[in-house]
């Protein structure tokens, strides 16, 4: 229901009526409706291992890590334009709603865990930033189409970009 008609048109009974489930069911298993929308949004946290988590794993050189990436952008794991409008849907509702912010931060957390197995912590956030980014920008322009190779140049240019490393913040010692 919320894949077809958004965040906005969910109600107990029209979950109930979809689902052919009782509206006490409903009522009963979710008290409120924001943790029901909430649940239905977490099942897309089991897509991400199948899209490129595993094979980030298997990468063993730079250019495997952007193969992988390009793939999950624009290939063949890219999530479809119905998943992508299901996130854009997601991060919308979240603006209001605390515990979908809550879902957001832990697949973003998740994402990041699996980059970091291949990237610096810098490179995965940039990364991690630049796919969510033309995700969402492919919900709003389907007519122009992102071009794979403009996709892998602007992943492999931020992994080449060398890490900087910080140096470690001195502590002041007052006499």
């Amino acid at each position: 229901m919320i894949r077809a008609e958004g965040a906005h048109a969910a109600s107990y009974r029209r979950i109930a009526a979809q689902a052919g489930v009782g509206l006490g069911s409903m009522t009963y298993y979710f008290p409120d409706l924001e943790g029901l929308i909430v649940t239905a949004f977490q099942t897309l946290r089991g897509e991400m291992e199948p899209r490129y988590a595993a094979p980030i794993r298997r990468a063993s050189t730079v250019e495997d890590v952007v193969d992988v990436l390009a793939s999950a952008t624009v290939g063949a794991t890219s999530p479809s334009a119905s998943d992508v409008r299901l996130y854009t849907e997601l991060y919308h509702y979240a603006a209001r709603s605390p515990r979908a912010a809550d879902l957001i931060r832990a697949l973003q957390e998740e994402s990041l865990t699996v980059l970091r197995t291949r990237l610096s912590d810098d490179a995965a956030r940039a990364v991690d930033a630049l796919m969510w980014g033309w995700w969402s920008y492919r919900s709003f322009h389907q007519d122009v189409p992102l071009d794979e190779d403009m996709v892998r140049r602007a992943y492999r240019a931020l992994l080449d970009l060398p890490t900087i490393v910080a140096p470690p913040r001195q502590e002041l010692h007052h006499a």
